[in-house]
């Protein structure tokens, strides 16, 4: 572990590695934020590895713990409370899959104050091997209580990205916390725009072909076999010069590419895995579709409305309804391909109205990054804005 003595941080992001998925993104946002501030930040990760490991943001520091993957959840826990004593950082806002225990109690220890979010539904401590959900649950519940106990002290605040996240937490573990604070997911609009300029890098980006488009980890959290039923049945209601791209990568590739073989839509479905830029594939594409069982509050579909592409999303656990409001940003529709395949339909035909650019941009006015780090930095006491 390399570690500047000089000066201290404000604020020490934590998280396992720079994975290509929501939350990584928000951090190395959040970072770009602060730093753009004139705040000092750390960014720790356990190992310096992932596909964005190469997008740290100008003005920010990288703490490589250099723990290897087995077991570093758990195995973290020392070179964090070593960190911590050294550094000394204002606030930790960290984020550690299931074992958000370990931060917690490393910065505990050090008489660091932390920021804690939860980021997705607890469905997905369900997901997780029998051993490992049992621990995971008491780890959590744990971590909870602890937090509750440090925020009533003044050394740290407990929030999450959604209104139904807290309500799933609350419910799911029976503590009192429908009322904390939500803190918006940032979206840097005009990088998003910028972005979405570059050309598609794939064949179904050229001229005259016309896709859908999904993304996120190959993982059955995000409900990709429902999707792929579903385009099967949206062509075969005669639209089969539509294509379908996935991007992202994950364990159940193989299980995808089986079922788009059995459903016949080799040359039709492409997962050409992760994509560093996926904002071009937004912009060209017919429609966003999202099928996850669990959400959030996900950043995606916001990006997809910064960019004016169509929404379709499944029903979901979680925070996927709210980031649409209710309806009001895009279609909902219940988890069946046939719902789905009529909804993408409405898309193509021109039947769904989607909302204007000023309605859109309204919404997105609290996401922007400089509004959410503002009220991080209130939260924190940084100053800034509260709302």
């Amino acid at each position: 572990m390399v570690v500047r003595r000089e000066p201290k941080p404000d604020i020490a992001l934590v998280l396992p590695a720079l994975l290509g998925g929501g939350v990584e993104r928000v951090f190395l946002s959040l970072a770009r934020g602060f730093a753009a501030r004139g705040l000092r930040v750390d960014l720790v990760v356990a190992k310096n590895e992932g596909p964005l490991a190469q997008q740290l943001p100008d003005g920010v520091h990288l703490v490589d713990l250099g723990v290897p993957r087995r077991g570093r959840l758990l195995r973290v826990y020392p070179h964090l409370l070593k960190y911590f004593r050294l550094r000394s950082p204002l606030w930790t806002i960290p984020v550690w899959d299931y074992f958000d225990l370990v931060p917690l109690e490393a910065a505990r220890r050090a008489g660091v104050r932390t920021l804690w979010i939860l980021h997705n539904a607890p469905d997905y401590l369900d997901d997780l091997p029998f051993q490992k959900r049992i621990l995971a649950l008491w780890a959590m519940k744990m971590a909870l209580v602890a937090a509750l106990r440090l925020e009533s002290r003044g050394m740290a605040r407990l929030g999450a990205v959604s209104k139904g996240i807290l309500s799933a937490f609350s419910e799911r573990f029976g503590l009192p916390l429908e009322a904390k604070e939500v803190y918006p997911n940032p979206l840097a609009v005009e990088r998003v725009w910028e972005l979405a300029e570059e050309p598609v890098p794939h064949p179904f980006g050229d001229e005259g072909l016309c896709f859908f488009l999904s993304v996120g980890r190959l993982h059955p959290q995000k409900g990709f076999p429902l999707l792929l039923n579903a385009f099967a049945r949206f062509r075969q209601k005669g639209y089969e010069n539509y294509r379908l791209l996935i991007l992202g990568e994950g364990p159940e590739r193989p299980r995808l590419e089986a079922m788009v073989r059995k459903l016949g839509l080799e040359g039709s479905v492409a997962l050409p895995g992760f994509v560093p830029n996926p904002y071009p594939f937004f912009k060209r594409s017919q429609g966003f579709i999202m099928t996850s069982e669990y959400e959030g509050f996900p950043l995606v579909l916001l990006e997809a409305l910064a960019l004016g592409t169509p929404v379709v999303a499944a029903l979901a656990r979680g925070g996927v309804a709210e980031t649409l409001q209710h309806g009001r940003f895009g279609l909902l529709v219940p988890r069946s391909p046939e719902a789905l395949a009529q909804a993408m339909e409405h898309l193509v035909k021109g039947s769904y109205t989607p909302p204007s650019r000023e309605e859109v941009m309204a919404y997105l006015e609290k996401h922007r990054l400089e509004n959410v780090v503002d009220f991080y930095l209130f939260q924190m006491g940084f100053g800034g804005n509260r709302g």
